[in-house]
């Protein structure tokens, strides 16, 4: 597969995004079968993947599409990228700074288990 370059990262020129195996296009799939499509993804040169915080059955709750993707991704993790959005809602002490890096060292735990 082709690559591009963002800035100084590169990826493969067509991405998935993972939202369908949390939620958005009708009924989700099997955990099992996501991460087949994922991995097949990647052994077909994908290293691009797109998820979010709130990509869950119903929106309603946290992280469940990043447990998926990461569950997908063992063992290749450090040779792919990933893009994820976070919600910044309820900010505290430490405003949008501390909550970003809160949820980075959360997202860290998750791809690393």
């Amino acid at each position: 597969m082709k690559t591009r370059m963002l800035r100084d990262i590169e990826v493969s020129e067509v991405g998935m995004g993972c939202m369908a195996f949390s939620h958005g296009y009708g009924r989700i799939p099997e955990e099992k079968y996501s991460i087949e499509a994922i991995r097949n993804a990647y052994e077909n040169g994908c290293t691009f993947f797109d998820t979010a915080e709130v990509y869950s059955p119903n929106l309603s709750g946290i992280g469940h599409n990043e447990l998926i993707v990461g569950k997908a991704l063992k063992g290749f993790r450090e040779e792919v990228v990933l893009a994820t959005k976070l919600m910044l809602h309820g900010l505290g002490f430490g405003g949008v700074y501390k909550t970003i890096r809160s949820h980075l060292a959360a997202i860290q735990n998750i791809y690393s288990m």
